[in-house]
């Protein structure tokens, strides 16, 4: 069964457990709409680390929820607010990915499952060193940060690849953990 699920609806849903609140902060100024924050490391809520410079993208689930609220996240008045410029959402700029992309169910030896292992791998490689990083090395957080970036750029290129010659929709990342050989939720 695939229920048709307005835009808001599913954006509210995968915001809606990232943003859990926003809290106040010092400011840090960003060009187009006054302040913005990247958010702390410590909870992932905005509350005590500012940007490091203006030009920095607020995380992803601030991103999404910004699209949710139709409005820039804002400083002012002593708080965080989504008053901030409007927030358009371009239906052409989104792929056209397909639902619940599983890697398991794209053909052995294909292009496709050949990429969509490829960032399955660099996934789990990041948990891992994000763990280690968590138990007490704190050196391994550069690698973790490349692991992310790499992460992207491979996420990027599945979103590019159509699921089929020809297809209408395009794949996306599993984000399968693979233990011990064997991916897990497979």
């Amino acid at each position: 069964m695939n229920p048709e699920i307005s835009r808001r609806t599913a954006l509210e849903g995968a915001a809606a457990f990232a943003v859990p609140a926003v809290a106040t902060s010092a400011p840090t100024a960003h060009a187009a709409d006054g302040h913005r924050l990247a958010p702390a490391a410590d909870n992932g809520t905005p509350g005590g680390v500012p940007a490091a410079a203006p030009s920095e993208e607020l995380a992803h689930y601030y991103r999404f929820q910004e699209i949710v609220e139709g409005r820039r996240m804002v400083y002012r008045s002593g708080q965080w607010r989504f008053e901030g410029s409007p927030v358009e959402l371009d239906p052409k700029g989104i792929y056209p990915m397909i639902d619940d992309p599983d890697t398991s169910r794209l053909p052995e030896g294909s292009p496709q499952r050949k990429a969509a292992e490829a960032c399955d791998q660099t996934y789990t490689t990041m948990l891992v060193v994000l763990q280690s990083v968590f138990d007490g090395h704190p050196g391994e957080l550069r690698r973790a940060a490349e692991l992310m970036t790499q992460l992207e750029k491979q996420a990027h290129q599945l979103a590019e690849m159509p699921r089929t010659a020809g297809g209408r929709t395009v794949l996306g990342p599993a984000f399968r953990f693979i233990a011990t050989g064997r991916a897990v939720g497979s």
